[in-house]
């Protein structure tokens, strides 16, 4: 893996747009739909994520759909994308423990 995929993948907008590709192919108008993002948004992301060879294109009459490259790619993605969200929780029960302990010291110093 380059560098050019990592910094692909550092933008939330981004990482919505894999996830939606991981499960079917869109053309940029549902990508736009699913994201709340306006077109030129959305079509600048699809770029950046084609010139880091994460997804592809293919013309399909006057549409171009974009999907994952390939199935190592998508493998790829499915195992970093649960490391992502196994650490977000954990930073989340985390910061859950941490607030608790926080206002068991607050009463107990009151």
């Amino acid at each position: 893996m380059n560098s050019q995929i990592f910094k692909a993948l550092g933008s939330e907008t981004r990482l919505k747009i894999i996830e939606t590709l991981m499960i079917k192919e869109h053309n940029v108008s549902d990508l736009t739909r699913i994201s709340n993002k306006d077109q030129t948004t959305v079509s600048r992301h699809l770029s950046t994520l084609v010139n880091a060879k994460i997804i592809k294109q293919k013309r399909l009459g006057r549409n171009i759909y974009y999907s994952i490259i390939d199935t190592k790619m998508k493998n790829w993605l499915e195992s970093t994308m649960t490391i992502k969200i196994k650490t977000g929780e954990e930073i989340a029960l985390r910061s859950k423990i941490q607030k608790f302990l926080n206002k068991q010291r607050g009463e107990e110093n009151e």
